[in-house]
């Protein structure tokens, strides 16, 4: 617990991560995910169960409207309607997946249904893809720490690690992935105190843990574009500072049961997890900003570099004791 907290307490912001600017022209969408960026593929394989207001707004995803990698899509010029026969847009995230291999919706069904997956098997299930023009997006970990009882960061980001390789090897040389928010700040965990306390905390050492491991790819990989999304500055910038982003709430949901607020995108949350399609729409354009040719490093501070530093070394030494399950 002594080294965790060590860890969790040395917080590296992904933005002292250089951002290495990728070619805005892409073949195709490929994601892999969680609810954040599942397009209504929980909702089909439970028929309709998850989320459970799926069925009365209709369109599947864990939110209001559009999810983030919709918005992204359309600002790259990419269909991102989900349906491979369209060889431009393929999305593999599913509500409830984790990194690993287990899926925590699952239990919740009284039968076994195989496209509710992790991360790990969304990508091995998918061997057909290999292309090198594509853009390629994997976000997970929140899944793991709210409702698996992860409390090691190094497994999920060891799991993140594993399933970047594994794309590298198929070819993949354009690579997003967005870190956390503040798992201790969302409607559903802000009030729990000591839990807060905790998943604030884990939030810091998986992002940390994951600023390091794709630094250390980008000088091990130079063929490779990989970026960091900084999800976690944005939501803070967004808090701080609601007006100046449109929000008049970002701190309750806007849906409770079939009880919706009376103007949802003035919430930054949809329900006690997932953002509004608002919310979305901003990840997306800090996503396409991110991506574009234009993307400059943020400076770095010298206080910034010296936490860098600390928050490396730690996380490669509880990383190298862990055993990862890869």
């Amino acid at each position: 617990m002594k080294r965790f907290l060590i860890i969790s307490g040395l917080v590296l912001s992904a933005t002292l991560v250089p951002i290495k600017a990728i070619a805005a022209t892409f073949s195709q969408l490929v994601v892999y995910g969680d609810s954040l960026s599942d397009l209504g593929r929980a909702a089909a394989a439970t028929g309709g169960a998850v989320p459970p207001y799926s069925a009365l707004f209709g369109d599947g995803r864990f939110s209001n409207g559009q999810v983030w990698v919709e918005y992204l899509a359309a600002s790259l010029g990419i269909p991102a309607d989900g349906n491979p026969a369209t060889n431009r847009a393929t999305n593999f995230a599913v509500g409830g997946a984790t990194t690993g291999t287990t899926n925590i919706i699952q239990p919740l069904i009284p039968v076994p249904i195989p496209a509710l997956n992790g991360i790990q098997q969304q990508i091995t299930n998918d061997n057909a893809i290999h292309n090198p023009d594509a853009l390629y997006v994997i976000w997970g970990g929140a899944n793991d720490y709210l409702f698996a009882g992860i409390t090691d960061p190094t497994i999920p980001v060891g799991n993140l690690f594993t399933e970047i390789n594994t794309l590298i090897g198929r070819g993949a040389r354009n690579i997003l992935v967005p870190n956390l928010s503040n798992l201790g700040a969302l409607p559903s965990t802000r009030n729990l105190g000591a839990t807060a306390t905790g998943l604030s905390n884990l939030t810091a050492a998986h992002n940390a843990g994951l600023a390091t491991t794709i630094a250390n790819l980008n000088r091990t990989r130079p063929d490779v574009n990989l970026n960091l999304l900084d999800v976690n500055s944005l939501f803070n910038r967004i808090v701080a500072n609601p007006s100046s982003f449109g929000f008049t709430d970002v701190t309750t949901q806007c849906i409770i049961s079939t009880t919706v607020c009376a103007s949802p995108n003035a919430n930054l949350f949809w329900d006690d997890v997932h953002p509004t399609t608002e919310g979305h729409r901003l990840i997306g354009e800090l996503a396409f900003n991110t991506v574009s040719p234009t993307a400059v490093p943020e400076p770095i501070t010298m206080l910034g570099s010296l936490m860098a530093g600390s928050a490396a070394i730690a996380f490669k030494r509880k990383l190298k004791a862990a055993n990862v399950d890869k």
